[in-house]
């Protein structure tokens, strides 16, 4: 199972932001060297030097940290400060307002659609403020910079909101592919591994339960399995309505997989003893048929510095004793409660 691969946007993203970081250091530390000691120009280099400290800086926290969300904001606003300001005090024929056609990429392509939407109408609405407060637009017309200036940027916003919308879209049907059973709507065993090794980051409190469906079989060789996979999508319905704070996954057949954090021993053995008299009390409608089923249910906490494997084997060993135990039972390592379901209901 690959797991980063889940986080692919990110990851992209994340390497995007490091390498533009390392190009707009090197070409901040020239601009600064210019405007300082060719152009005379110290304000802006000054803020350029700033500038290719910081890209300098963000790049080597790149390479060793993870990115905080905040940072390629701050890069987006920082250069976004640059531009805007060198188009205000720079004479129009030094050309720094073509910088402007760049930044929409920019934004989307590192902060995606709804961030990049507002950053490209900031820009849009400051660099116009800029133009018309300038007394002359020299050497340019000014009727014919402002058509191409206007279509030209609107133009490529257009085409970086449509791409990276599209980008968007077909990810997250990759997504949901790639992390969501087909039949049942409930993660896979890849989202389940995602859930534990990545989303999970305080495991403490964590329960996590194995519910398997008791002669689910015979709903198959009774009835066919068009009937069973409708079954199935009323369980697993059931199953994600009753656990609202917890996290449903389907691992096998008629197998799913529950994991219940922040809970307490008694919680947890009371919710799973509430599914199992959910199950055993609903009637399930199919058609003009009407199918009643049971389910075994293993429960197990997670022990510290357990990998999910271990975890999973632990209540799969559970599951086992309630099926020993004569099924639609709950086995539970070490608890002992009454399982007087007023507490829960």
């Amino acid at each position: 199972m690959d797991i980063a691969a889940i986080d692919s946007v990110k990851v992209l993203r994340e390497n995007l932001l490091k390498w533009v970081c390392f190009c707009f250091g090197i070409l901040a530390s020239i601009f600064t060297y210019f405007n300082l000691f060719v152009n005379d120009f110290y304000p802006l280099g000054v803020l350029e030097g700033i500038f290719a400290v910081y890209c300098f800086y963000t790049f080597h926290y790149a390479r060793t940290r993870k990115i905080h969300t905040w940072q390629p904001l701050v890069l987006c606003l920082c250069i976004t400060l640059l531009v805007t300001l060198g188009t205000y005090l720079a004479a129009m024929k030094n050309g720094l307002f073509v910088w402007s056609f760049t930044l929409p990429v920019l934004y989307y392509l590192l902060l995606g659609c709804k961030h990049g939407f507002y950053l490209s109408l900031l820009l849009a609405c400051v660099q116009t403020s800029v133009f018309i407060s300038k007394p002359s637009l020299a050497p340019f017309s000014d009727l014919n910079l402002s058509l191409n200036m206007s279509f030209s940027y609107v133009g490529i916003w257009v085409i970086a909101h449509i791409f990276e919308a599209s980008r968007a879209q077909f990810a997250q049907r990759l997504e949901n592919l790639a992390l969501y059973d087909p039949l049942t709507k409930t993660g896979n065993r890849l989202a389940m591994n995602h859930y534990f090794e990545v989303e999970l980051e305080n495991k403490t409190n964590l329960f996590t339960m194995l519910l398997d469906l008791d002669y689910f079989k015979k709903v198959n060789d009774q009835f066919g399995h068009d009937v069973g996979d409708q079954v199935l999508v009323k369980v697993a319905s059931i199953l994600k309505e009753v656990v609202n704070k917890g996290r449903v996954f389907r691992v096998g057949g008629e197998e799913f997989a529950l994991f219940i954090p922040n809970s307490s021993q008694q919680e947890s053995y009371q919710l799973a003893e509430k599914i199992r008299v959910t199950l055993q009390d609903c009637v399930i409608n199919v058609g003009d048929r009407e199918i009643r089923l049971t389910a075994s249910i293993g429960l197990a906490a997670y022990r510290n510095n357990d990998t999910l494997k271990q975890q999973l084997k632990a209540t799969d060993k559970q599951l086992y004793q309630a099926k020993k135990g004569g099924r639609n039972n709950v086995s539970a390592e070490q608890i002992h409660y009454s399982t007087n379901l007023e507490q829960v209901s």
